[in-house]
């Protein structure tokens, strides 16, 4: 599967995302099958890189304004690695669509924009402690504004996103100013020569082709942290009523991944027992924290089975899973609806049945099995589910 396999859902800005089926055959994504969300044009600056330079500055005791190149953030700083998912806060936005019967306002994600990589660069940590940062704090209350000046986007003149100050200063924290994703420099498409990476934290904080780092008493003034990528309440249905009701001033921002889970593919097994009908499914899973356990059910949730997690890789990545299940096709499965039973044109009949999935992270948190609808459709977490005939 190449880059052209990419199923394109808005060409200007470009966004794309690859097949479920095809993102959970490798634990680490290959980069040809990372998702592309962009706001603005892809920005290629291979050609003026030697005069790239990324601007500390804000309002912060200690703080040295200064200015870093690309050439200081290679050679300069510890190189650091770590293996994160990606996800994008519209994920699963289609599927948001199509459970609560309610339009949502946005890109028609389906559930492949995730995925998992091996990131490389320096530690925002380190960066902001050569920048007079004292270790220690306090730092409550303050935040690491990131902006990207290099193109205008759809809704302001820049992109812009923050994460609060403490976590950046984190001493277990593996925040980076990236320039690698599995071994090889970004793309440009990916916002090369650096982007911002924050782990266990939604993508849009993860600003691509970063030139400037602002510490804060105040949250990113940009549009895309103060008036988008906001949960807002079931009951505003439209933007002049979130507008007029100040709803964007009401709500929090997003910032750390929900837990949650898909099921990526399924299909009936071979069986040699005419009377015996097993299938195997497979997904990933993902939260802010490790993956504690991923369950199944193929009877509308009234029992569950724990799936195998397959991989995991540290604190930050995926986890992909995979399982075995044993069905029963009788009447009274047909009778509750367990099993939906279709003719086709052709006189033959299909017999199908939906298995829903479920996560639950080290932290406690479970997925939900019925998630709200929003405006947005942002951060959907509702159960994991795909039809299978069987």
């Amino acid at each position: 599967m190449g880059v052209t396999d990419l199923r394109v859902l808005s060409k200007v800005p470009y966004n794309a995302e690859p097949s479920l089926a095809e993102l959970v055959k490798k634990p680490i994504t290959p980069v040809h099958l990372v998702y592309k969300r962009n706001h603005s044009d892809i920005i290629d600056l291979k050609s003026t890189v030697d005069s790239y330079t990324v601007k500390i500055d804000g309002n912060f005791e200690g703080l040295n304004e200064r200015t870093i190149t690309y050439s200081d953030i290679l050679h300069h700083f510890p190189r650091r690695e770590v293996v994160a998912v990606l996800v994008c806060a519209g994920n699963r936005r289609a599927t948001m669509a199509a459970t609560t019967g309610r339009e949502v306002k946005g890109i028609k994600w389906g559930d492949g924009a995730a995925c998992n990589v091996r990131w490389a660069g320096a530690r925002l940590r380190d960066i902001l402690l050569s920048a007079g940062i004292a270790d220690g704090g306090p730092y409550e209350g303050y935040h690491v504004c990131f902006a990207s000046r290099i193109a205008p986007c759809e809704d302001d003149e820049y992109y812009g996103g923050s994460i609060p100050l403490a976590d950046a200063m984190s001493e277990d924290g593996d925040a980076l100013l990236s320039y690698e994703m599995n071994g090889e420099l970004l793309e440009p498409g990916h916002g090369y020569p650096l982007r911002v990476v924050v782990p266990g934290t939604y993508g849009m904080r993860w600003v691509k082709w970063v030139d400037q780092i602002t510490i804060s008493k105040e949250e990113s003034p940009n549009f895309y942290q103060q008036r988008d990528y906001k949960v807002l309440p079931d009951t505003v249905t439209t933007k002049a009523m979130a507008e007029s009701e100040g709803w964007w001033n009401k709500v929090p921002s997003m910032q750390l991944l929900a837990c949650n889970s898909a099921v990526a593919d399924g299909r009936r097994l071979f069986s040699a027992c005419p009377e015996e009908t097993r299938i195997k499914v497979t997904g990933y899973a993902y939260s802010y924290c490790p993956i504690f356990r991923v369950e199944l059910s193929v009877d509308n949730g009234t029992t569950w089975e724990d799936a195998k997690i397959t991989y995991q890789e540290g604190q930050r990545s995926w986890a992909l899973w995979q399982a075995e299940l044993e069905l029963i096709l009788d009447d009274e499965a047909e009778m509750n609806g367990v099993i939906v039973v279709e003719e086709g044109n052709n006189g033959r009949v299909k017999r199908k049945m939906t298995v829903l999935s479920r996560a639950v992270d080290s932290s406690g948190n479970e997925q939900e099995l019925d998630c709200k609808w929003n405006l947005r459709g942002v951060g959907y977490s509702g159960a994991g589910e795909r039809t299978i005939e069987v």
